[in-house]
């Protein structure tokens, strides 16, 4: 564009930058319609556009370095990097932004308020460019529109030009002088003026060239076939590009009373065009006074008149008001007054109606109507008529609102005023209350209510007694179990202090609806307001939907509370449902009984084996795939659905694939002129079928196992009790024994290795059957403990000390780090019996020059002491830590290193700490062995 190219050029040399441009933006690039100097590519996307700032923040950006600023993307290193930057957003005359007009260095550059201003200054000059060149194309549309008006115009019309060459030739023109536009346009007008009138013709057209005003002209023209007739020449002058050119309307004077006629009738069309429009039309003259009213319109006004009233009393006339249907609408607002005050009125919404009586909403559109001369003719008003579908927005509001209500509440009432409210809010109603029946007592009791914020509170509605049946709408309502609308409470034929209470507070429709489920009455919904409302279905309808809304949350509720023992069993059970694939369809059956199909799933492959051919016939592919066993009851379902009645059938039928699978079918059918079509949905349910048969199997043989297991267990610990208090006694006296032989001077050497020997082995299944027999106590009745205040560092010492020959014997050395001087409460024996369990194993599952630490520390705040054994041994494989304090448990690392053991003294270990009420874990040291760490109550925490 050569006019923004010097702007951007005298921007690039006012401001001195490297260079400036005029960017337009779109969805996802901007464009550069002008540049000066060097930028780059033409376009490139948002994300790296400084331009896209300018746009959303609708502001000036000034950017003295993009590195360091966080408004602006971050570009790409290179040598047209932007580094400062200074824009100015480019509107449309209604404020649309389409872009920015900028300048750019390629240095970081510290900008004066001189510069800022001269790029404003430069992009309010690009604006004026772009509204030009915007206001040029709407012209070349306009001037398009207009040569369509023209030709449909019943009056000739032509444009000429200051020689009389013709430039302008609509279909009239050509029925009137029977030349066609493109044997006219281009040549002289004076081919259709009569010989005797050319000169005339000529004076008049010069004149009307050189003082560009035209006065009306009577000539003789002459047509194709050398009629001639008088005509009237009814013309304006306008310059276009410097010259003269003249539109003038062309009237055949001899047929003047007829186009009169014709005019007269167009209008009378014209007029019950308008009157068949549903969209309301009002105008007004050039004195600001009603002219024009269509019949929509009047019907909104409840057949008003129309008068030639001017704007001050319009919206007082026709009950004017503002969008929310309650503030009359001042004389300026109205918008015929605006749009003949110049104002291009667009989505304007008003209410036609008192806010005591039925109202209509609207939707205007209106502009002034003004001559070429820029005179105001008058102006016009477009109404359309969103009544409609503003309601139905105000009930998809109210049913979205009554959704999100019942989500999350809690009981019945909650429920039920969560959803007077929402309906209330979104319906703008004044009062709701919801009654629910108590069968016991045979009377519905009042659960809650809500009152609009600053609507009249009815005095009703504090401590209201129960209501019986008898009792006014909630009664009737409750009896009946049928909504009841009442359009005036003051027009009812009955009277109560209800009644009275409700006029009083200003209301006046009131509406009463039950809730239902399964013909039975749960409650009743009473909502009113302040208007005069009809029975509006619509509504109607929507509240039926919100009261079955609250009656399936109410039954939801008692369903929850009766399948809470069910919830498990069902688990399973409800999982393998949700994964059958259910085959919808529809099909019409057709007069010769043949099937055509409407509509299928698009994947029958879960009931049939793979999907369903297009066109497939249903009831033929079932005829012929029923299992021979269940032809019959696939004959009593055709001979159902042949009666019109609903049928539903379960039968085996053998899939596309080879397969024989149990198919629940059910269908219902319907009539539509005439035409029989089924509903029907057809299940796999072989897993059902499977899963019903062998249930009770399953669990009965569960249930034996189980009792058979617990048998065993019982069994194994008897015996384990047994067996070790059997052992103990003679263990015992062959340890006794053992030690007086050790004892007895003058043995040999051999014999006193012999005692040694029986004595180690006798001690060590000693140890087992201690152990046995507390594994035996832990399964009955538990380990018995004794805990009382003891030095855990003397205990710890006295343990470590203990095994420290073990330890020498593999030169280990055994470190002790017992921390503060702690008291724990334990038993003293069995806490002896867990140390020497872990540092037994500590040293059992170290090699040879590793080392034993033994640590106890004081756990802030919680009242317990930590103690942990560590190794360097064999370690313990991760995985298996879970199971080392199970009984009879080794790990396979002890395995691998063939080192004995019984794999109980862990189990007993833990079986001892949970007595004391501690915890005991293992974990994995570093860099190998092993780590374990229980915990004991401290003394002043029992």
């Amino acid at each position: 564009m050569p006019s923004l190219d010097r702007l951007t050029r005298l921007a690039r040399r006012a401001v001195g930058v490297p260079a400036a441009m005029v960017s337009l933006v779109d969805a996802d690039r901007q464009v550069f319609v002008s540049v000066s100097g060097h930028v780059g590519a033409r376009d490139s996307p948002l994300s790296q556009s400084f331009c896209r700032t300018v746009v959303d923040d609708d502001g000036p950006l000034v950017v003295t370095d993009s590195r360091e600023d966080p408004r602006v993307p971050a570009l790409p290193d290179g040598p047209d990097r932007v580094l400062a930057y200074v824009g100015h957003p480019l509107r449309t005359p209604d404020g649309q932004v389409l872009g920015s007009f900028c300048v750019v260095d390629h240095s970081p550059r510290q900008w004066s308020a001189e510069d800022v201003a001269t790029v404003a200054d430069l992009a309010g000059a690009a604006e004026v460019e772009l509204a030009l060149r915007l206001a040029n194309s709407e012209l070349m549309l306009a001037s398009t529109r207009t040569q369509a008006v023209l030709d449909t115009a019943a009056d000739a019309f032509v444009s000429l030009d200051a020689d009389g060459t013709v430039l302008a030739w609509n279909l009239a023109a050509e029925r009137m002088f029977g030349r066609s536009a493109v044997e006219t346009l281009g040549r002289p007008a004076a081919t259709v003026v009569a010989e005797g009138s050319v000169g005339r013709f000529e004076a008049w057209l010069a004149r009307a060239a050189g003082s560009r005003t035209a006065p009306t002209l009577e000539v003789t023209a002459v047509d194709r076939g050398g009629r001639r007739f008088p005509i009237e020449v009814i013309a304006q002058v306008y310059v276009e590009r410097d010259c003269p050119v003249v539109h003038a309307f062309v009237h055949d004077l001899s047929s003047r009373h007829a186009a009169q006629r014709q005019l007269e009738a167009e209008r009378t069309f014209q007029r019950a065009l308008l009157d068949s429009l549903d969209t309301a039309v009002v105008a007004c003259d050039s004195k600001g006074r009603l002219a024009t009213v269509n019949r929509a319109l009047r019907d909104a006004h409840a057949g008003a008149p129309v008068a030639p009233t001017t704007g001050q009393s319009w919206a007082q006339t026709y009950q004017l008001f503002a969008a929310d249907g309650k503030r009359l609408l001042r004389p300026d607002q109205v918008p015929l007054a605006r749009a003949f005050a110049g104002e291009h009125v667009h989505g304007e919404e008003l209410v036609v109606g008192g806010p005591g009586g039925e109202q209509r909403r609207f939707l205007c559109n209106g502009q002034p109507i003004d001559a070429p001369d820029g005179s105001r003719l008058g102006a016009v008003v477009a109404m359309h008529d969103i009544t409609d579908a503003y309601h139905a927005e105000r009930l998809r509001d109210a049913q979205l609102a009554v959704a999100e209500a019942l989500t999350g509440t809690g009981g019945a009432a909650q429920a039920a005023i969560a959803v007077i409210e929402a309906v209330t809010v979104a319906l703008d109603w004044a009062f709701g209350e919801y009654w629910h029946v108590d069968p016991d007592a045979d009377v519905v009791d009042r659960l809650g209510f809500w009152v609009a914020p600053g609507r009249a509170r009815p005095a009703f509605i504090d401590d209201p007694p129960p209501a019986t049946r008898a009792d006014g709408m909630i009664g009737r309502v409750w009896s009946t179990g049928r909504p009841q609308w009442v359009e005036d409470v003051a027009r009812l034929p009955y009277a109560s202090k209800r009644t009275a209470e409700a006029l009083a507070a200003g209301l006046h429709a009131v509406i009463g609806l039950p809730v239902l489920s399964g013909g039975t009455v749960l409650g009743v919904l009473v909502f009113a307001t302040e208007r005069l409302v009809q029975v509006d279905p619509d509504v109607v309808a929507m509240l039926d939907g919100v009261c079955a809304h609250i009656a399936r949350h109410i039954e939801r509720l008692r369903a929850d509370d009766l399948s809470t023992a069910l919830t498990a069993a069902r688990r399973d059970f409800d999982r393998v449902i949700a994964g059958v694939n259910d085959y919808v369809w529809t099909v019409e059956v057709l007069p010769d009984e043949s099937v055509r199909s409407v509509y299928a799933s698009p994947d029958g492959g879960g009931v049939f084996g793979s999907p369903m051919p297009a066109g497939t016939d249903l009831a033929m592919v079932l005829a012929e795939r029923v299992h021979p066993d269940d032809r019959a009851e696939f004959g009593g379902f055709h001979a159902a659905i042949a009666a019109d009645l609903p049928a539903e059938m379960e039968v085996r039928v053998l899939g596309f694939d080879g397969a024989t699978r149990w198919v629940w079918t059910r269908a219902v059918p319907r009539r539509e002129h005439g035409r029989l079509f089924l509903d029907g949905m057809s299940t796999n349910v072989t897993e059902r079928r499977l899963l019903a048969e062998h249930r009770e199997e399953l669990l009965a043989e569960q249930r034996q196992q189980v009792e058979r297991l617990r048998e065993l267990d019982r069994m194994k610990d008897d015996l384990v009790a047994l067996v070790s208090h059997e052992l103990r006694n003679p263990i015992g006296t062959i340890l006794g024994y053992a030690e007086i032989i050790g004892d007895e001077p003058g043995i040999t050497d051999e014999v006193r290795r012999y005692g040694e020997v029986i004595r180690r082995h006798s001690s060590h299944m000693q140890q087992l059957v201690d152990d046995l027999l507390d594994l035996a106590r832990l399964g009955s009745a538990g380990l018995a403990v004794n805990p009382r205040p003891l030095s855990l560092t003397r205990a710890l010492r006295e343990a470590v000390e203990d095994h420290r020959p073990a330890a020498d014997a593999k030169r280990l050395t055994v470190r002790l780090e017992p921390g503060p001087n702690l008291t724990v409460r334990a038993d003293p024996a069995r806490l002896r019996q867990v140390l020497d369990n872990l540092l037994s194993n500590a040293v059992k599952y170290t090699p040879a020059d590793g080392t034993v630490t033994v640590t106890a520390s004081d756990v802030a705040g919680s009242g317990t002491a930590s103690i942990s054994v560590s190794d360097t041994g064999i370690g313990i494989p991760a995985e298996q830590f879970q199971q080392l304090f199970t009984r009879f448990f080794r790990a396979s690392t002890a395995l691998a290193h063939g080192i004995k053991g019984t794999g109980l003294g862990l189990a007993v270990t833990k079986a001892i700490v949970d007595a004391h009420h501690g915890t005991i874990t293992a974990t994995a040291a570093e860099p190998t062995g092993t780590t374990f760490t229980f915990t004991l109550p401290t003394a002043t925490h029992p």
